[in-house]
């Protein structure tokens, strides 16, 4: 009788047993039939009886529900455990399969049972239980007894719980299994398939490839794959009413949510003017708070004369939209009519203080000195090197060869900036350039003897040149990496602005050690 009472993995043995430690970083394949014993292991729960499911991919301790809520966690599924972050993609879609088979039979015993009562519901219940025990094993493996005490005792408690067919019998010799080469080919194509149609659908609507990078991509095919087989899409006449007046609606109470921010820690209103490729004004208004920044609204401002007046009232009109207590700091160009609707605003509402943008106020000053005669001449000499080079083919060629495949202009981060960046940019290219222009590949070429490239080439050796342009990037380099650093987007540069002008003030006093009084008012 004891033997009968015992499972194949309880039978003692001859051979040693392992040690507790071992054991438990090896996955639990004992005597478990599921394919999911063999990516587990059991652990106990602060040194009690509570057992516990270890992922041996990701380390997440799971407590109670047995392996089926293990094969969630594997699949990815969400709802009672958290999906597997490092599991393989093909070991995921088996446990899904899995989990679909397990349903599927569930389903069709419920069919079968309720067909036939001629044993009564408590034949059916047994058989159910009989049949979940056998097809997920969620038995516990107890350790190899120690003695024959222990022995007794375990096989008569396992009497009392009763024991399922599945128990007599001897494990199958390769738990899970592998999966067979037709299942794993017919993933590969399945999922091709669907990546084709995703394709073709973009390619013939024109949209373009970096949709793909948008929040809310996979999101899309997730609710899809969530709602089964049928799924239909949305038409023309759905996108473009009802759905978009949800998404509306959405955004809505996104933007209302931050006003729970603002009444803590008050915001600063930003307004941003700026023009667009068909030369309309626009103001945009933007809110901050240490929560993040959102956008308010945009004002198209092109039919209308903007005086101090005008922004004024465009102002307060925000101010009160936002709410007079929520706002305390209020963020305009620096232009003459915007100082004086922002010291309007300040004296209609007291709690706030207005201030100039910082970036505005850099780029005015770079706008200021590209006007100055000395440097507007630098500024041309150099602007013909680069268009006669990017507008010739070879030229273009041989400047990439010399300079490694470098190119002489970067893009600016505002528009006043732009030539003194090109500047920085050519200047760092000086000796490949005349490296270019004094090679053999140069002077044998057809381009040598025009006139505009003998008009070139004097610009790119004449040494005068360069030195007016060594000291031109000498005196704006502080003022654009402070302009870098106001731009940036990575963190707030408000704490870090005064510090920046400080150095760029000590930066060029210390470029100009001779000409201090030039320097006076900087």
């Amino acid at each position: 009788m004891d033997s009968i009472g015992e499972t194949p993995s309880q039978t003692p043995s001859a051979e040693p047993t392992p040690s507790t430690s071992n054991s438990q970083n090896q996955p639990l394949t004992r005597g478990k039939t599921d394919p999911a014993w063999s990516h587990c292991r059991e652990d106990s729960v602060s040194n009690k009886k509570v057992k516990c499911l270890v992922c041996i991919h990701c380390g997440k301790r799971i407590r109670g529900g047995g392996i089926n809520r293990f094969k969630q966690h594997l699949a990815g599924l969400k709802g009672e455990t958290t999906p597997c972050l490092k599991v393989d993609e093909q070991i995921r879609f088996e446990m899904l399969e899995n989990l679909k088979a397990v349903e599927s039979k569930k389903r069709s015993l419920k069919e079968r049972s309720r067909g036939s009562d001629l044993y009564g519901q408590d034949l059916r219940q047994h058989e159910e239980e009989v049949y979940m025990q056998d097809v997920e094993d969620i038995q516990e493996i107890q350790p190899p007894p120690t003695s024959e005490v222990s022995k007794g005792k375990k096989v008569l408690q396992q009497h009392k719980k009763g024991k399922t067919i599945g128990t007599f019998f001897m494990p199958r010799a390769t738990p899970g299994g592998q999966p067979s080469i037709k299942s794993v080919m017919q993933s590969k194509e399945t999922k091709e398939k669907v990546d084709l149609a995703v394709a073709k659908w973009m390619i013939d609507a024109s949209i373009p490839f970096n949709a793909a990078n948008s929040a809310y991509y996979q999101t899309m095919f997730d609710a899809a794959c969530s709602f089964g087989a049928g799924y239909k899409a949305p038409n023309f006449y759905d996108l473009r009413g009802y759905l978009l007046t949800k998404n509306v609606e959405q955004v809505k109470n996104f933007v209302n949510s931050f006003r729970t921010s603002w009444k803590e820690t008050g915001c600063t209103i930003m307004a941003d003017g700026w023009t667009d490729q068909q030369r309309r004004t626009l103001i945009n208004f933007l809110a901050y708070c240490p929560r993040g920044t959102i956008f308010l609204k945009s004002v198209d401002a092109s039919d209308a004369s903007k005086t101090a007046e005008m922004l004024y009232k465009l102002f307060r009109e925000v101010v009160l939209f936002v709410g007079v207590e929520n706002v305390v700091h209020f963020v305009t160009d620096n232009a003459a009519n915007y100082v004086a609707a922002g010291r309007l605003l300040e004296r209609e509402f007291p709690t706030l203080y207005w201030s100039p943008c910082a970036a505005h106020c850099l780029n005015l000053m770079l706008h200021d000195m590209g006007k100055l005669d000395e440097v507007s001449k630098v500024v041309g000499h150099a602007s013909k090197i680069t268009k006669y080079i990017y507008n010739h083919c070879y030229p273009l060629h041989l400047m990439r060869k010399h300079t490694g495949g470098k190119e002489i202009i970067r893009p600016a981060p505002t528009r006043f900036a732009t030539n003194f960046i090109a500047l920085q940019s050519i200047l760092v290219q000086k000796d490949a350039l005349r490296a270019m222009v004094t090679s053999k590949e140069w002077t044998l070429s057809a381009y040598a003897k025009e006139s505009k490239a003998k008009k070139f080439v004097d610009l790119v050796l004449d040494s005068i040149f360069w030195k007016e342009c060594a000291i031109i990037v000498q005196l704006t380099e502080p003022l654009v990496r402070v302009l870098r650093i106001v731009d940036s987007d990575e963190r707030p540069a408000m704490g870090y602005l005064y510090a920046a002008m400080h150095r760029a003030r000590e930066e060029l006093l210390r470029r100009f050690t001779r000409k201090k009084k030039q320097l006076i008012l900087i």
